[in-house]
């Protein structure tokens, strides 16, 4: 796309063959025809939603088309287009207008965004943001600007917009028709036959190609994304000072709220919390949030069995001193049977709390049970008129009881690979998964102490060697998947935590759209098929997939090879489990993870520094982050998996570092910097 947003069709053209260049001639003119559906067009103008769907970094990285698009796509031909061109213009108007709404809720997303950052709050608090109609009257009045005083106020940009997608349309349908039909068949094709062809091929594709579909979607992104980059530079939106910003958004600057953020907004990374991604943390979840514990061989504990990839082992509810009287069995089997998606929220919430707290794995952090409250986007109640304010003593006593059965997770591995040195290293841990303390550091049991209000706790030790140096394994889970209500939106808690595990193991390779196998999901997130009513089970995972759609905690599913036929015959649901699924993440978790699968890049000669200044660099850098952690050599030598001495001369610049050391100390800088 040029500067002036003109497209030289010609230059598509150019990247094909002479063959599909000459046939492209034979095509008769068409017209791309986008109809949105009237009840979903505008149903996300409010303002989490629209702050949820469109984070950016910078001004460039939202996709303006996200998911299953609700809207159907057709080709018509020219000659139809100019029978019914009133009809026809009207329904391209309105796809236009769609089309500029979406950049609106970007540039708005953007301005809200901003204010939030300069704001001591979360921007959801602001009297005048909690007005039903607010947000649609921000999207009007950007939008009439944008129509009215910006580029695309021409209806040569759009006109350019169209023939450059039917060049590329054209030029992909004729590339996929030479390899399927073959090129000596197609030179023998008369040009109705290629017309009937194409027509049928373009068809297919965009009814029945979900990769097609995809870049359908990614093609029309990138073009939009120039023109949004445009916008921004035209407008010195970026360079707007916060008196613009506040002016913009209608909002005035002594509405500012200056109260003290809530502990979920300063764990958020753009809407995802911190949380461990080894195979045994998500082992463990998997099976609190299933309720996988039963007898198992001798054992009177309640016990699940931990066997995925390499590890070996169990998780047991087991009694923080020993013993086998039958009170404490029967205390710890009712543990067993009432573990719910609370428990696993508190689990998450304790890991992703270490996590931003914690400057070493052996660190003890102190954690308020109104934190956890929060965490769970639980709201307190306001004081005033003789009542009390706070939280409620039954939520409280909730988290108690969550933290009582968490303390009670005992973790026994017979095999287990961790990574020392940066090697793989096979071993047998056991230990809890959290270990509580008290203000003096002394083991703390919850049960007796129920009316505490804050706790201390730190990693157990399995966990703590997935925490070491390059052992670190850590993934991003959607706020969401704590605050989606734990009784009546399972589905979308369980799918939302094994996703976000399933993207970071993913994120190496950068395979997003493996397809997902409909019966793995099933058993992934502990529920069944209904024998009696498949069809439910159907519309309960679909509706789920939705609801993460539309809150932003994915950017695409559909079907990867799914015949709606099949629904109609018997025994379908047999087929149905057997189905894949593509789910596309949203594009802040492939740019947060993009580094994971970037290759070390090789240093030539030519670009080497000088050997001491590169020491007596590194050195300083790694003293300076070391003293602001508040850290001691030992506890960084024992993180990075080097002798102390060894540290002490890098920081001194008396050493220089292995490639391999060097670089598990830029890892430990980058984690922590």
């Amino acid at each position: 796309m040029k500067n002036n947003n003109t497209v030289e069709t010609d230059d598509i053209l150019s990247n094909n063959s002479p063959s599909i260049n000459n046939w492209s001639r034979k095509i008769n003119d068409f017209q791309v025809l986008v109809i949105y559906d009237e009840e979903g067009k505008h149903q996300d103008q409010n303002l989490s939603k629209v702050l949820n769907k469109n984070k950016i970094k910078g001004n460039t990285n939202i996709p303006i088309f996200q998911g299953a698009i609700k809207s159907d796509t057709f080709i018509i031909w020219q000659q139809s287009y100019q029978e019914n061109k009133e009809l026809f213009f009207k329904l391209r108007l309105n796809a236009r207008n769609e089309l500029i709404i979406r950049i609106v809720k970007v540039i708005v997303a953007y301005l809200l965004n901003k204010y939030q950052d300069y704001s001591t709050t979360s921007i959801h608090e602001h009297p005048k943001l909690k007005e039903n109609d607010f947000i649609e009257k921000l999207i009007e009045k950007y939008d009439c600007i944008l129509k009215n005083d910006s580029f695309l106020a021409d209806y040569k940009v759009w006109d350019d917009f169209c023939n450059w997608f039917k060049t590329y349309l054209m030029g992909r349908i004729l590339k996929d028709m030479e390899k399927n039909i073959g090129l000596s068949k197609l030179e023998k094709m008369g040009e109705s036959q290629i017309n009937d062809s194409f027509h049928e091929n373009i068809t297919n594709n965009l009814s029945n190609n979900s990769q097609f579909a995809i870049d359908f979607k990614n093609i029309v992104n990138s073009y939009v994304n120039d023109w949004i980059t445009k916008i921004f530079t035209e407008m010195d939106i970026e360079k707007w000072p916060m008196s613009k910003i506040t002016e913009s958004l209608n909002l005035r600057e002594s509405a500012i709220i200056k109260t003290r953020k809530d502990i979920t907004v300063t764990l958020l990374n753009q809407g995802n919390l911190l949380v461990m991604s080894n195979a045994v943390y998500q082992s463990v979840r998997e099976s609190i949030s299933n309720n996988k514990f039963q007898y198992y061989n001798d054992t009177r504990w309640p016990t699940a069995i931990l066997d995925k990839g390499s590890i070996k082992g169990t998780v047991q509810l087991k009694p923080i001193k020993t013993s086998e009287d039958s009170t404490t069995i029967q205390h710890l089997w009712s543990q067993a049977k009432d573990l719910s998606e609370l428990d696993v929220d508190v689990f998450d919430s304790l890991c992703s709390y270490y996590l931003s707290k914690a400057k070493h794995h052996e660190d003890i952090v102190e954690i308020h049970l109104n934190d956890l409250l929060s965490m769970r986007g639980l709201k307190a109640k306001l004081g005033g008129g003789g009542r009390r304010g706070g939280y409620e003593v039954k939520q409280r006593m909730q988290i108690l009881q969550a933290l009582s059965k968490i303390q009670s997770l005992w973790i026994n591995l017979e095999k287990i690979i961790v990574y020392e040195k940066g090697r793989p290293v096979q071993k047998a841990l056991q230990g809890r998964a959290f270990i509580f303390k008290d203000l003096n550091h002394n083991d703390y049991h919850i049960e007796r102490h129920l009316t505490e209000k804050k706790i201390f706790y730190m990693v157990g030790e399995v966990f703590a060697n997935f925490l070491r140096g390059s052992g670190r394994q850590v993934a991003f889970l959607p706020i969401q998947a704590l605050q989606y209500n734990p009784y009546h939106e399972v589905w979308e808690k369980k799918l939302t935590r094994y996703l976000s595990w399933r993207w970071r193991t993913q994120a190496r390779g950068g395979d997003y759209l493996q397809p997902h196998k409909i019966s793995t999901l099933l058993d992934a997130i502990g529920l069944e098929m209904n024998g009696r009513t498949p069809s439910r089970t159907r519309e309960r995972l679909e509706k789920a997939f939705d609801i993460l759609l539309e809150d932003g905690v994915i950017a695409s599913w559909q079907y990867e090879k799914w015949n709606e036929d099949i629904a109609m015959n018997n025994g379908w649901s047999r087929i149905w489990e057997n189905a894949t699924i593509i789910i596309d993440p949203p594009e802040l978790i492939k740019e947060q993870y993009r580094p994971i699968g970037k290759k070390r890049k090789v240093q030539t000669s030519h670009q080497k520094i000088d050997n001491q200044k590169g020491r007596r660099d590194l050195g300083k850098q790694i003293k300076e982050l070391r003293k602001k952690l508040d850290l001691t050599l030992i506890q960084v030598a024992d993180e990075i998996e080097i002798s102390v001495s060894y540290l002490s001369n890098i920081e001194r610049g008396m050493k220089n570092p292995s490639t391999n050391i060097k670089s598990r100390i830029e890892d430990w800088m980058r984690i922590y910097s």
